[in-house]
């Protein structure tokens, strides 16, 4: 059980029965779909440091869409880009795009799925943006799956089911010395379960509501064969003490085991690499790497003062340890605020399928790299459906790790007015045999990020924004500590109702262990064309 499971799952179960169901007021129906085609000219050179000035023509395709009705929400913003490189600089192939849609198939049953296509560094900078340059791989995640619910009497039944299937592509051949071997992740299936009854206070007992849930979750990834499996269940109960403070607690019993096949040796005893990746040796046993199977629980307080406000905190013991969780959620009229303390089991596949599957709503502002087209963290929605992909694209690795940290997202639309910021820390300690990797058992990494975006409409037909990132990335297994800045503005013209045009600036730089510090500046002039 992922800890965004236990948020949304026995917690969010509590908050259901702490508090009546508000009915749905009416659906606004609305439906935009708008293709795109454009062309635009790239300049980017060190401002600081080594390196070529690069100069790209981008061809580009995209579409945008937002549908919102009875049936159907759905949000996507996708983009193919084909950059021509003048002299040094080499052709390249890009698709970009972040998107979810929930379909509602009958009463009470809808089908949820999502993805997400983006590109990360191999050149061991964990955490930098990309560049346009040979070092970088293009990451897949997707994910469907039916989700039902239903009241039968006074009780609430939930269930759910997601597949997720993740993909990291390299751009450049690992096997050179340009790139070191980090753990790299190739690909994995996930499959996650989980189903719950329950009921509120006061209907079947006096005082007090009880929820029984379960859920099992597994991943299977090609590297090393390796595999988690995740079975658990537990009963929650749910004691007001005011109209909005009520007493929330726990218990149930978990099982999880990861386990995965050897490396094959070459004549040394040393594992072979190839490509960047361990080769598997499929006649090895299965070694079991983790194992923990205990009783869990926890308590804590709910506080709900009204509809639009939630918070919620828990503390309780798993993995052998005490753990400590919690979440504060505000919706506002045109702003939406989330904050998230978060302690788990993780890896790199299961993260980013849940991030993909964390995305909600019919509307949401996706900020893009001008001058790569890459999605630079965050997908922000006034709904509080947004989400924020920097610390899953950190530092990727094919291991699993404990997972603790906080996360927080705020986002405004007001006027001509549109802002929005995620930041967050992050460690992780990673779950692996010792001698078989550089990520030892119980090194760590640390991650912290940030994100803002600020849009402000001139006119009806002139648009300005301002988008700034920062990540810095505490490496373990002799990996370089990565700082990575930047900021970059645009401003947008409509020359005609289909025809705009667009001039980008920006800067980025990258400071690391060992490595002089590189500040590039950009520049972008381009033309969009909307169908």
């Amino acid at each position: 059980m992922t800890v965004r499971q236990m948020l949304a799952g026995a917690s969010l179960a509590a908050l259901a029965v702490a508090t009546p169901a508000l009915a749905q007021s009416g659906t606004e129906k609305r439906t935009s779909v708008t293709p795109y085609i454009g062309i635009d000219q790239v300049v980017a050179g060190p401002i600081k440091g080594d390196g070529d000035v690069l100069t790209y023509t981008n061809v580009t395709a995209g579409v945008t869409a937002e549908v919102k009705t009875r049936r159907v929400e759905a949000a996507v913003d996708l983009q193919y880009n084909h950059s021509f490189g003048w002299g040094p600089a080499t052709d390249q192939d890009v698709l970009t795009g972040v998107g979810h849609a929930t379909v509602n198939v009958a009463r009470g049953l809808s089908i949820q799925s999502g993805g997400l296509a983006t590109r990360v560094r191999t050149d061991g900078l964990s955490g930098a943006a990309t560049q346009r340059d040979t070092y970088t791989s293009q990451v897949w995640s997707g994910y469907v799956g039916p989700a039902y619910t239903t009241q039968l009497g006074d009780f609430n039944v939930n269930a759910s089911y997601r597949l997720g299937y993740a993909r990291v592509d390299d751009g450049t051949n690992l096997n050179d010395g340009n790139a070191q071997y980090n753990g790299s992740f190739a690909d994995s299936w996930t499959h996650s379960l989980t189903g719950s009854i329950g009921f509120s206070p006061d209907t079947v007992l006096p005082g007090v509501g009880l929820t029984a849930s379960a859920g099992y979750d597994r991943e299977d990834a090609s590297q090393l064969d390796q595999r988690f499996e995740d079975a658990w269940g537990r009963v929650d109960a749910t004691v007001p003490v005011t109209q909005t403070v009520a007493l929330v607690g726990g218990v149930g019993y978990e099982e999880i085991k990861i386990s995965q096949r050897s490396p094959v040796l070459d004549e040394d005893g040393t594992p072979l690499i190839r490509n960047g990746r361990y080769v598997t040796d499929k006649s090895s046993p299965r070694a079991l790497i983790y194992n923990f199977d205990d009783i869990i629980w926890d308590v804590g307080v709910l506080w709900r003062p009204n509809h639009r406000t939630s918070l919620q905190a828990r503390v309780g013991e798993r993995y052998g340890g005490m753990t400590y969780q919690g979440s504060f959620v505000w919706q506002g009229h045109d702003s939406s605020f989330a904050l998230i303390v978060f302690d788990g089991i993780d890896s790199f596949g299961r993260m980013i399928s849940a991030d993909v599957a964390a995305l909600s709503g019919s509307s949401f502002d996706v900020a893009r790299n001008p001058f790569t087209g890459d999605i630079t963290g965050c997908a922000f929605s006034t709904t509080g459906g947004g989400q924020c992909f920097n610390d899953a694209l950190a530092g990727i690795t094919d291991a699993n790790f404990r997972y603790r940290g906080v996360s927080a997202q705020y986002s405004r639309r007001r006027g001509p007015w549109g802002f929005g910021l995620g930041a967050g820390y992050s460690q992780r300690k990673f779950i692996t045999p010792e001698g078989q990797t550089v990520l030892i058992r119980g090194s760590r990494d640390e991650n912290w990020y940030g994100n803002g975006s600020v849009t402000y409409a001139v006119s009806d037909r002139d648009s300005i924004d301002l988008v700034t990132y920062i990540n810095y990335y505490n490496a373990s297994g002799g990996r370089p500590d990565v700082l990575n800045y930047g900021a970059f503005s645009s401003y947008y013209k409509s020359l005609t109702r289909r025809l705009s045009g667009s001039v980008s600036l920006g800067l980025d730089g990258v400071q690391a262990d060992d490595i002089d510090t590189i500040i590039s500046g950009m520049g972008q002039v381009g033309l969009r064309y909307s169908f």
